[in-house]
Formats: structure tokens, C-alpha cells, sequence
């Protein structure tokens, strides 16, 4: 019986999951946190609320609280050890550089790929910093720099399968 229907059936006993269904939640909360990830434009703010949202799904896993965590001197690092999940910051680049290789080695046409070129031309600039793009975060994670000078565009460098499996090796350790 799951925890959620003997919830249902006794509200007033607490939920005891058993080892095997526990094991079985491991690798199905990571895709549900990760999903569509590798069209977010991935800022500071974003980056933040994925990792303290895993910190909080990881101490549910191995079964200790936030006060617990604090009273026990537990950092997140020991936490993700007992739970041996993957570091989600790090499955969502890997799937995000994969797809900006994907998007930018199509030559059929595809609106994805036209959109990711397309330059609005005639169009007024609202006022105030422009948005964090999808493609800004690339530039500035991907894209080779000759001092400050832009040597090597982050799509130049998709194009080349190799190379971007390369790249993606090296972006994620």
C-alpha cells in the first residue's frame, strides 16, 4: 500500500514507506525537476530555487528535516552522499548544452532553429536591461573569448558535433 492511499484510508496512523518503494523514488524526481529545462534561461534566481528545492526533495529522501540537518551540522554535500542523486544544476546544463547542439545541426527549416537566429529589425526596444536570453547564457558559458573580444561563437562551435561533445565534456564535471 502507498504512502498517499494509507494516508487516505487511516489519517491518523503516519506513513511508513517501505525500503523498496522509498529506492523506487529515487530516479523519478530528478526528470520531474529537470523537465523542459533545456529551454530555461538559466539566471542566478532560477539556479537558486532548483538547488534549494533538491536540498529539500534530498533531505525528504534520506528522511531528515531541515532542524535535523542544522541540529547534526549536516552540509549539503553529506546529504547527497547518503542519497547518491546527481547534482540537478549539472543534468540541466549537460541537457541544455545537448539541445543547443541539437537546435543549432538542423538545416531543414525548423522554426526552432529560425528563431533562434531571427534579429527583430524595426522593432522598438522597451526601456531598461533587456532580459537574460536563452542564447545569452550560452554566449557567456560557451562562446571563446580573445580577451574581451568575441573569438568563437557558441553556435560556430554546435555545428561541429565533435567539437560541442568536446565542449559539453568540458562544461561538466
Amino acid at each position: 500500500m502507498g504512502c498517499v492511499q494509507q494516508h487516505q484510508e487511516h489519517p491518523q496512523m503516519p506513513c511508513l514507506a517501505r525500503e523498496s518503494e522509498l529506492n523506487s523514488s529515487i530516479p523519478s524526481f530528478l526528470p520531474a525537476l529537470t523537465y523542459g529545462s533545456e529551454v530555461w534561461t538559466f539566471t542566478q534566481a532560477l539556479s537558486e530555487r532548483v538547488r534549494v528545492t533538491h536540498a529539500a526533495l534530498e533531505r525528504r529522501l534520506v528522511g531528515i528535516s531541515l532542524s535535523e540537518q542544522r541540529q547534526r551540522n549536516l552540509h549539503r554535500e553529506d546529504i547527497r552522499a547518503q542519497s547518491e542523486v546527481r547534482d540537478p544544476l549539472l543534468v540541466i546544463k549537460k541537457k541544455k548544452l545537448g539541445w543547443a547542439g541539437h537546435i543549432m545541426r538542423r538545416n531543414d527549416g525548423r522554426w526552432t532553429r529560425l528563431v533562434q537566429e531571427w534579429y527583430p529589425i524595426g522593432e522598438k526596444r522597451p526601456v531598461g536591461r533587456p532580459r537574460m536570453r536563452w542564447s545569452d547564457s550560452l554566449k557567456e558559458e560557451i562562446s571563446l573569448f580573445d580577451g574581451n573580444h568575441l573569438k568563437t561563437h557558441w553556435s560556430t562551435i554546435a555545428k561541429d558535433r565533435m567539437a560541442w561533445k568536446a565542449v559539453i565534456r568540458d562544461h561538466i564535471r
